[in-house]
């Protein structure tokens, strides 16, 4: 076996391990926008199915094609990372600073994620957290 079918095997593996075992969605290349480097699909059915009240205020805002304005939105907001800033706010952009802090445009605010809850009491967070979508997308070419 040469080491081509090995990581070949070794990918399968992996993925049906996440599908089987950690709630994990399987995509397709061809679904992922390598421009923005999103999958909008899941980007934008959390939005939608978790905030539709700042869902429709965005929508009313940018009435034509808001899907597309809501992407390169987060697409901005991701592409400035400054971890190291001393301003708190620089702090809110990349990945982790989008994950964790609102994204904001114009009076509305989302969540781009919902943390697992410490506790069951909050059924609408618990509800939130169990529509996080996390996709695996073999074979995946990112680059523009």
């Amino acid at each position: 076996m040469d080491n081509k079918s090995k990581e070949s095997v070794f990918q399968n593996d992996m993925i049906v391990h996440l599908l089987a075992n950690g709630g994990w969605l399987l995509g397709k290349s061809e679904n992922y926008n390598r421009e923005l480097a999103l999958y909008p699909e899941d980007l934008l059915g959390f939005v939608q199915e978790t905030q539709d009240t700042q869902w429709q205020k965005f929508r009313a805002l940018y009435p034509n094609n808001p899907e597309e304005k809501f992407l390169e939105r987060v697409a901005t907001q991701l592409n400035k990372a400054d971890p190291n800033a001393a301003n708190k706010e620089m702090r809110t952009f990349g990945t982790l600073g989008v994950l964790r802090h609102e994204l904001r445009d114009r009076g509305t605010r989302f969540s781009l994620c919902q943390f697992k809850p410490e506790h069951n009491l909050n059924p609408d967070t618990l509800a939130r957290y169990q529509k996080n979508r996390c996709r695996v997308v073999p074979e995946l070419v990112y680059s523009p």
